[in-house]
């Protein structure tokens, strides 16, 4: 853009006019985005300071273990390391794996790759461009017990990994750098391909991750060979139900659906029957006015329930007169709802009171919760009791809060649930779970902090 020209004050028609003030807008721009500039440096020196911190909290942990377990097991190491991770994830409010994730980025990018490493220290390359170098050198290192001469290639090449990523990364786009980045280890790394495969196989999984309004994405980390098979016969039969004129679903739909199907095994003597908690208002089902009862669809089973709030003490959406819920997930559409509760195939009642059939306490001889208590725990909280986890109730193990080795009895008042990853550090760790009046749980970790959790909205 060219800056805007004022003609001479004498060549004006009028003699007396304001004198007009030459504004360069590109000159603004250029000053602002220089600042723009000045501020990822400074956000980038930040980020590499915070990774260099939890590295060396977490080498703290490993030379004295006994600031997180109480040194009578030989595995307490483990627990002080995955401790000290739970505790760096609590206060940066992040997840355990991206703690974890920090710590390896920074001190193998300090150890194999020091040029690009003295980069993001000195601000000028984000921790993004450090993680997808990190990831080429993790490729490449030598396995333990590898011969000298695997271990010189090894070294070398990861070498030239800093020396060239260290150049690319001050000029490039992450994306391109990316790419960039694995051309070269690919090119660099000697493994066959059917160990490369067999490498890759080592991760694959299953991912579900919610996509709002009642959706969710299904990812499968599976070889490609059957990835594509499973998308061509999706396809195959998708396009043969699309002949029906009366079919007035798109190809993608109808895929979809069929995945949907196949998977459940919807038609046939394997179909699932895993347990999935929907409190259905029996409003929704009958049509009448919401009232205090609940059907509660699991799995290929329904239940009656009663309620007395919309909220478990945790603050999750467990029951609604208004609304169905998917326990531990949120609100779904009226529509599914009721296909939910009439795909069920029978009925049990869970209900509040026990004078109706419900074991809600029992005495100290029993140490094992009932299926009825672990339904109710299970409504009642959604997810893993402690701040923060959102792992299922359905899912996890339920810890007695006075421990029942104690004297601490096996009732609902005494019963909270833990995912298994906090029911082990609650037992092999100093961590301090406090059940609130509430029945949420707090953390007080070793170091003194202490995790907390909003009201509910």
């Amino acid at each position: 853009m060219k800056p805007t020209t004022v003609e001479p004050l004498e060549e004006l028609a009028v003699a007396d006019a304001p004198a007009v003030v030459v504004v360069d807008e590109a000159f603004v721009a250029a000053r602002i985005l220089d600042g723009l500039q000045e501020d990822d440096v400074a956000i980038n020196q930040r980020a590499a300071q915070r990774a260099e911190r939890v590295v060396e909290v977490v080498e703290l942990a490993r030379r004295h273990p006994e600031i997180y377990t109480v040194g009578e097991h030989p595995d307490d190491a483990d627990h002080a390391r995955r401790s000290v991770f739970f505790d760096v994830a609590v206060r940066l409010q992040i997840s355990e794996n991206e703690a974890r994730s920090l710590e390896c980025t920074a001190s193998t990018a300090a150890e194999c790759l020091p040029l690009l490493w003295e980069h993001a220290r000195d601000g000028f390359v984000s921790l993004r461009f450090v993680e997808a170098a990190v990831s080429a050198v993790l490729r490449l290192q030598a396995p333990i017990g590898a011969d000298p001469t695997v271990r010189q290639y090894a070294a070398d090449a990861i070498a030239l990994i800093d020396e060239t990523a260290s150049r690319w990364a001050l000029h490039l786009p992450i994306s391109t750098f990316r790419r960039r980045v694995t051309i070269l280890t690919d090119r660099l790394d000697p493994t066959p391909p059917e160990r490369k495969h067999a490498r890759g196989m080592v991760d694959r999984r299953v991912v579900v991750e919610d996509a709002g309004d009642g959706m969710s994405w299904l990812t499968a980390l599976i070889p490609t060979v059957k990835a594509v098979a499973i998308k061509r016969r999706l396809t195959s039969t998708a396009k043969h139900l699309q002949k029906d004129r009366r079919e007035g679903r798109t190809r993608d739909q109808v895929r979809a659906d069929l995945l949907c199907d196949w998977m459940l095994g919807v038609g046939t003597e394997q179909a699932a029957k895993t347990t999935v908690f929907v409190t259905v208002p029996i409003g929704l089902v009958t049509g009448a006015m919401p009232g205090s009862a609940f059907g509660v669809a699991t799995g290929v089973a329904a239940t009656t329930a009663s309620a007395a709030s919309s909220l478990s003490p945790a603050g999750n959406p467990v029951a609604s007169a208004t609304e169905a819920q998917l326990v531990g997930h949120g609100p779904i559409d009226p529509a599914t709802a009721r296909q939910a509760f009439l795909d069920a195939t029978g009925f049990r009642r869970v209900i509040t009171d026990p004078v109706h059939g419900i074991v809600l306490d029992m005495d100290r001889r029993t140490y094992r919760p009932t299926k009825a208590q672990r339904d109710w725990l299970v409504l009642q909280h959604g997810t893993c009791a402690r701040d923060g986890c959102d792992r299922l109730a359905l899912d996890a193990d339920l810890d007695h809060d006075h421990p029942w080795s104690r004297g601490g009895p096996t009732d609902i008042a005494n019963l909270r649930p833990l995912c298994p990853a906090d029911h082990v550090r609650r037992h092999r760790t100093r961590m301090i779970y406090r059940t609130r009046e509430n029945h949420t749980v707090q953390v007080i970790t070793p170091t003194g902090f202490r995790t907390n959790d909003p009201p509910p909205f």
